[in-house]
Order: structure tokens, then C-alpha cells, then sequence
């Protein structure tokens, strides 16, 4: 009998598919593909003769045994065939895909004195999804004074912009709901060279500024004006920058001080994202070790001296995204997409822990005199 383990499943109400050739399940929040997407081909001619999945057609992506995708949208059908060669391929993505492409209902609106996941939940109502915060950073939960809804602007985008404002990265659950935070718990899985590595590649960037600058206003009144208005700013600094050299950034909506400082801790945690990223694939799809799928900001550690120039030749690391992957030529295998951990959270680092090089410990956002 076929290995549990390695069996991919597209569950409907017309039946259940396993005959692929190919399969491909992607997700990372650094990208496009933060929507949980997949690419599945089927080559067998008994099971392209019955392959029914068509676009717009709903169900359930499940890898050895688990769902991964739940209610996930069938987008594209390509068929093909010759004399010698017929294959379908079905290309989908998760319950969430639909808030990247549809406008919010309505165009526009206005939201006034409302706190970050009230907003969410508002416009992902309409297409049974919900938004949470988990272990969110201190004063997320502040209220937005007025916020604009741009004509055609997407849910994805409204969403992601106030992320911004409030240091949240967030991602889509295999429901399709949309969790901003890092988890916590759950313990680490272990990587080691020559034991559970089948490949690695580790790029390392120097980060080009010492510092990051934010700057924002926000409307005046009787009792609030001058620069207390028109000039407020904020600084983060980045260990291991070029001194002297600054980047700044401009945030995208008025803000106060606080939510400045929490727009440019969150620009300093992407350049965080850019310092270490490694691509780790092992075989087949479960956790090493602990069983289960993948989460964004799942925790690991690397033990490699071959990719690390540290003493210890360890680095404990964050999950940005995945991919699962089948083929008759590279088996059954998981590609892990790892950033620093200061991605995912912001604190004050300690530059000599940790190896002592790559964990570069951004201090926290602090106010600004603008210049």
C-alpha cells in the first residue's frame, strides 16, 4: 500500500483526488504567496479521463492526512495532450486569495476611533473570514484616530497597511483567516547538518544603515499644533549598519508619536528579514521529528558550520514560508524559507549572544527631533 505520509489529497463534494504527478503547496508572508497557494498535475491517463476539477470548483488540500488548505478556490484548469504525452493541471489558492483581488464592498468608508482588528473583521465579513492578533507588540490595540478607505482598495491592502502602522506581519490560516503575530510555544525542530539536511543555501547581507527614521503627521486642533503636528518622527537603530548612513521612510496615514515609532519598528524588522535567509529542504512534509504542517513563524534551530561563521555553527531561527513539494524525479520533500528571528519579533538584541553576528539586535523605536 502507498506510504500514508505521502499522499496528497484534493477533498470535494464530487469525490476525492490522489493521482498526482506532481504536486507544489506554497505559503510565505514575505510574499504573494502569503495566501497559501498550490499546482497539482495529474498525468495517469485513467485519472485525467476523471478528473473533474474545473475553475471556481471548492475544496480541501490535505498532505499525509492533514489539511493544509481548507474550502481553497480551483483557479486554473490547463490541459494538454499529444500523441505520446496528456496531462491536467489545477492551480488554486487558499480562502483568502479572494481578498487580494476583490475591492472592498462599498468603495470607500470611514473608520473613526476603531482599533486595528475591529477594522479587519469589518471588511472581511462579507466573505466569512476573520482576523486576529497574537502576541501582538505593546500598543497594537490603539485605536486609529480616522481611517480613509482608498477607493478600490483591496481588504489585502487596507489590512496590510495598518499591519504596518502597528508592527504586525500577518499570514492566512488554513482557513483562510488572517493571524498577525508570531506563535508562541510549541517548542523548536531541530535541523542538523549530515542528519535531516538534504540541502541548505544561507545568504548573508550586510545591512547598508545603522539607522532607520519614520516620519508622519497628523491633523491639528484648538489644543494640538505647530510641530507637535507637522514634524513627528521616530528612530530605530540597525547593529552592524554602515555608520552613519540612514534610511528613511515616510509612513503611509498621519500618526501620532507612538504609532510612528511602531511604523518604523516595523520597516526595521523587514530589514531584519533581508540579514539571514536560508533555504532548508528536508524529505517529506511533517516536522521532523514532532509531526504536523508548518505554520509563518514557526521556530527552528540550524546546527550547520557549513553555513554558519560562528563558534557554535547554530542559529535559532524563524519560519517565513514553505513549499511542499512531489515529483518523480526529487521524491516527496519540504523547502523551508528561514529569516532571523527579529523578523518576527522586536526587542532589544544583544550583538555578542547568539554567535554574535547575525543576530543584530535592532533597539526599539524611539522619538525623534525632526530635522
Amino acid at each position: 500500500m502507498p506510504d500514508p505520509d505521502l499522499i496528497c489529497e484534493v477533498r470535494t463534494n464530487g469525490g476525492t483526488y490522489r493521482d498526482w504527478v506532481s504536486v507544489a503547496v506554497e505559503q510565505n508572508y514575505l510574499s504573494e504567496g502569503w495566501i497559501r497557494s498550490f499546482r497539482l498535475v495529474c498525468a495517469e491517463p485513467s485519472a485525467v479521463a476523471n478528473l473533474r476539477l474545473k475553475p471556481g470548483d471548492r475544496g480541501d488540500i490535505a498532505l499525509a492526512g492533514q489539511v493544509v488548505i481548507q474550502e481553497g478556490y480551483i483557479r486554473d484548469r490547463q490541459a494538454a495532450y499529444d500523441g505520446n504525452r496528456h496531462a491536467v493541471q489545477v492551480v488554486g489558492y487558499g480562502k483568502a486569495g479572494i481578498i487580494t483581488e476583490a475591492s472592498i464592498d462599498g468603495g470607500t468608508g470611514q473608520y473613526r476611533g476603531y482599533k486595528l482588528d475591529a477594522i479587519a473583521n469589518s471588511v472581511l465579513k462579507p466573505y466569512g473570514l476573520s482576523f486576529r492578533v497574537q502576541n501582538g507588540p505593546d500598543g497594537w490595540d490603539m485605536p486609529f484616530p480616522n481611517v480613509m478607505v482608498r477607493y478600490g482598495e483591496t481588504p489585502f491592502d487596507l489590512i496590510s497597511r495598518l499591519c504596518r502602522q502597528r508592527n504586525l506581519f500577518f499570514y492566512a490560516d488554513k482557513a483562510g483567516n488572517l493571524v498577525a503575530g508570531p506563535k508562541s510555544g510549541g517548542g523548536l525542530v531541530a535541523f542538523v547538518e549530515g542528519q535531516n539536511i538534504l540541502s541548505a543555501n544561507c545568504q548573508l547581507r550586510h545591512l547598508a544603515v545603522e539607522a532607520l527614521v519614520s516620519n508622519s503627521q497628523q491633523p491639528g486642533s484648538d489644543s494640538l499644533f505647530g510641530k507637535k503636528t507637522a514634524e513627528i518622527q521616530a528612530k530605530a537603530t540597525v547593529t552592524g549598519g554602515t555608520p552613519g548612513a540612514k534610511l528613511k521612510v515616510l509612513s503611509e496615514m498621519p500618526s501620532d508619536q507612538k504609532g510612528t515609532q511602531m511604523r518604523t519598528d516595523w520597516e526595521a524588522a523587514a530589514l531584519q528579514a533581508m540579514a539571514l535567509q536560508l533555504q532548508l529542504t528536508y524529505q517529506g512534509w511533517l516536522k521532523p521529528g514532532v509531526g504536523g504542517l508548518w505554520d509563518p513563524s514557526d521556530g527552528v534551530t540550524v546546527k550547520s558550520p557549513m553555513l554558519f561563521a560562528t563558534e557554535s555553527g547554530e542559529e535559532e531561527l524563524k519560519v517565513a514560508g514553505y513549499a511542499y513539494t512531489q515529483d518523480p524525479n526529487g521524491g516527496t520533500t519540504t523547502t523551508l524559507d528561514l529569516v532571523n528571528k527579529l523578523a518576527w519579533q522586536q526587542r532589544k538584541g544583544d550583538a555578542t549572544k547568539n554567535g554574535g553576528f547575525y543576530d543584530l539586535g535592532n533597539s526599539a523605536a524611539q522619538p525623534e527631533a525632526a530635522t
